[in-house]
């Protein structure tokens, strides 16, 4: 008989025991309810931001061109380009070596980049500026600093004026 009591006693205790589990279960998943449907909600937000983003941008670019335009009535130079001319392949990558950079870079150090010697970069890059993209001379103590201006960079990256060749090898 005491065996039968305390049968029925571990079984009252196990039953307690299963009773508390299922609410701390319950209450478990409710709480993760409540953060489920509060990333839902931040994920839904977040969406939103990235469409309105995405109609500011498309905005942006639409005043982007007509400033352009504008920009090209006031002054009918600017960065007028004749659209016959194509830049060599060689021309194209000494162009990407210097439109890729982070500022100014030495005649040097786009023909190590590239493999050349430095007189085949500054010769190339007098036939780019000759073809009339706007390549900026720095000079700084006893060196030669080469950029692309920024407003022509900016330009060539909207309309790639220049035809830049994409399937063209990169070299870094």
């Amino acid at each position: 008989m005491i065996k039968l009591s305390r049968i029925s006693s571990i079984a009252n205790e196990f039953g307690e025991m299963k009773e508390t589990i299922k609410a701390a279960f319950k209450a478990t998943k409710e709480e993760l309810d409540i953060h489920l449907d509060s990333i839902n909600r931040n994920t839904n937000e977040i969406h939103g931001n990235y469409e309105y983003l995405a109609e500011l941008e498309a905005k942006i670019d639409k005043l982007s061109d007509k400033v352009d335009e504008l920009q090209m009535q006031v002054n009918p130079h600017f960065y007028t380009f004749d659209p016959n001319i194509k830049l060599s392949s060689r021309e194209q990558e000494v162009f990407m070596a210097l439109y890729t950079s982070d500022g100014r870079v030495t005649a040097n150090d786009v023909a190590r980049q590239l493999s050349l010697t430095e007189e085949i970069v500054e010769r190339i890059v007098g036939n780019i500026a000759a073809k009339d993209v706007p390549i900026v001379k720095h000079v700084l103590g006893d060196e030669v600093f080469l950029s692309i201006e920024y407003h022509f960079k900016d330009l060539q990256a909207r309309k790639n004026i220049l035809q830049i060749d994409t399937a063209m090898p990169r070299t870094v």
